[in-house]
């Protein structure tokens, strides 16, 4: 699993983790974030809303 952190439909980064993820949000400036989990499917990466996590976040 990857874990996408993007802001207003640009990705931010890409973590390997969820905790990774939320503790750059804390460098980031005010605003909303969303955090999505990615599955990994051979070379592609795959996000399907029924079955991967997404998080929205306010800073």
């Amino acid at each position: 699993m990857l874990y996408e952190l993007s802001t207003n439909g640009y990705t931010v980064g890409m973590y390997p983790t969820e905790a990774a993820a939320r503790h750059n949000v804390a460098y980031m400036p005010s605003g909303c974030y969303t955090i999505r989990e990615w599955t990994k499917d051979g070379e592609y990466l795959m996000f399907d809303p029924s079955t991967n996590k997404q998080y929205d976040l306010k800073k």
